[in-house]
């Protein structure tokens, strides 16, 4: 099993953008001094539409997914508002525009 971090910061995921294999579960570590919560978002068209939303986060606590399809899964945070946003690539995929929160 392969596993991938992404830090949530006070304002942004650390790396916005994270690339994984099918298998691969990601493990979200809040390593800020907000609480945050995690939400599924389509903000593009090819995205996947899935469901894992978390409970409220608080500093150093994680949570993981296991994400066994290839496709591009956005998210965001619950509490900062779509501008806190993320996308996990997994596969052999890719997003032609900037991740963008919109």
């Amino acid at each position: 099993m392969t596993i991938a971090v992404v830090e949530i910061m006070n304002h942004a995921f650390d790396p916005v953008r994270k690339t994984a294999q099918p298998g691969t579960t990601v493990t979200w570590e809040n390593v800020g001094t907000a609480d945050h919560a995690r939400r599924t978002v389509q903000f593009h068209g090819v995205a996947v539409d899935w469901a894992f939303r978390t409970q409220t986060l608080r500093p150093h606590d994680t949570v993981v997914y296991a994400f066994d399809e290839k496709g591009i899964y956005e998210y965001y945070s619950q509490r900062q508002g779509e501008d806190m946003c993320g996308v996990v690539f997994v596969g052999d995929v890719s997003l032609p525009d900037l991740l963008t929160c919109e």
